[in-house]
């Protein structure tokens, strides 16, 4: 599931900027073109009811650009973007997830943009024995 999500980011950041490498080894700055790396911060997981689990993913995409005079308006074009074109990710299997908490924040070789991506699973596990079941001896 975690690569799914990854991917998934991947690929929607190739759509939006197919001149920018795309990767998750920190390269990070004074490279010859734009740059995004992707990773996790956090992972969570909760149960909700019996084979039914909750998952909070924390994703990072950190964003170097191209050192230029115009740096700020570079990072503030492509954290709109980010803001706008990260809400949804399409799955390799078609479903979509939402990213909530979508936040920028700028640092001194990079823009860190963060959104938290929140699915909800089903595990199969063994069955259990039901009371109505069990026999006295």
């Amino acid at each position: 599931m975690y690569n799914e999500i990854m991917d998934g980011v991947m690929k929607k950041l190739k759509e939006l900027f197919p001149e920018a490498r795309i990767g998750t080894i920190p390269l990070g700055e004074g490279i010859a073109e734009p740059y995004f790396e992707v990773g996790f911060l956090e992972t969570l997981e909760k149960p909700v009811n019996s084979y039914r689990y909750f998952r909070s993913v924390s994703a990072y995409v950190k964003y170097y650009c191209q050192d230029s005079e115009q740096r700020l308006k570079d990072r503030n074009r492509v954290l709109d973007i980010l803001m706008d074109k990260l809400e949804y990710i399409t799955l390799e299997d078609g479903s979509f997830i939402r990213g909530s908490s979508r936040r920028g924040k700028y640092e001194e070789d990079a823009l860190n943009f963060l959104v938290d991506y929140q699915i909800h699973i089903f595990k199969t596990g063994e069955q259990e024995e039901s009371m109505e079941d069990m026999k006295l001896k």
